[in-house]
């Protein structure tokens, strides 16, 4: 009998992330995910889509506190924040275990800015934390890496992860409205200036990988916010070149074990160029 290969790259992706995520970010996700079809990424040798289940209020209850959930599950945002929670979680466990490369996470809504109490900015639950948590928790991993370049500082992540020495968070974000803090040995905050373009973001991110590497993660996570772009709403001025670049960068120094989670960017053309251009390079 012929043995099935493990994948070489997780898409994971379930429609509720399109129908029922949180405006305006739910409308990138169909069309960019249609991109890929349309692109033939998704019928390239090793790659495989994964349609999540939620994370177990088991897991969630792990970083958040219970007012918190009770909060969320009142939004009625919560079936896609545990959904999309749930997506992480699997590809998690899947790297970890070597049953695939590495992944790529839509979501129907984002994380990093989920607290242990607290949610703003489209995040409800801090998906990154609840998957870093659970596997550190379990034994499945030693120590774990966080690259965010969202332009918007992390402040959830940081608050949940950031006394954890175990894991090594990396901030590239915008200097102007900065929610800065907590740095130290394993906090690393990269302030940019607005309008900070290709090159000088590539230099940084290129030092912050470098730094990930050296701390020898189990597994590296990207949060990945193309409201970067300087056609969407964050604050520093890319091209959609600048995620192709990162995604070069970022493969050269951990070909496998690296978990993308989609993150802030509601420009829908921008979305499908700059998550089409990361896909390319690690489905290639």
């Amino acid at each position: 009998m012929q043995q099935v290969p493990d994948p070489k790259l997780l898409i994971v992706y379930h429609d509720l992330f399109s129908e029922r995520g949180y405006p305006p970010l739910k409308d990138r996700v169909e069309p960019a995910f249609r991109h890929l079809k349309e692109m033939g990424y998704l019928d390239r040798q090793g790659v495989e889509v994964l349609k999540p289940g939620p994370a177990p209020l088991e897991l969630l209850g792990r970083v958040h506190t219970p007012l918190h959930i009770a909060d969320v599950e009142t939004s009625g945002f919560f079936e896609t924040a545990a959904l999309s929670t749930g997506g992480v979680v699997e590809a998690s466990l899947k790297l970890v275990s070597g049953e695939a490369e590495n992944a790529f996470c839509f979501v129907g809504a984002a994380g990093h800015h989920a607290s242990r109490e607290g949610y703003w900015g489209f995040c409800f639950i801090n998906d990154v934390a609840v998957a870093a948590t659970y596997l550190l928790d379990e034994g499945l991993a030693g120590r774990l890496a966080i690259i965010d370049i969202d332009p918007h500082f992390g402040d959830g992540t940081r608050d949940i992860l950031g006394p954890e020495r175990r894991v090594l968070h990396i901030n590239l974000h915008s200097s102007y409205g900065s929610r800065g803090g907590g740095a130290g040995a394993t906090n690393i905050d990269v302030p940019l200036e607005f309008d900070t373009g290709d090159d000088v973001f590539m230099t940084h991110v290129e030092a912050g990988l470098d730094r990930a590497l050296e701390f020898e993660p189990d597994l590296l996570y990207v949060i990945f916010g193309y409201d970067s772009h300087r056609e969407d709403y964050g604050a520093f001025r890319l091209s959609v070149e600048a995620y192709r670049r990162f995604a070069v960068a970022t493969c050269e120094r951990f070909p496998s074990g690296v978990c993308y989670v989609l993150s802030g960017g509601s420009g829908v053309e921008v979305g499908r160029e700059a998550i089409g251009r990361v896909v390319d390079v690690l489905s290639g």
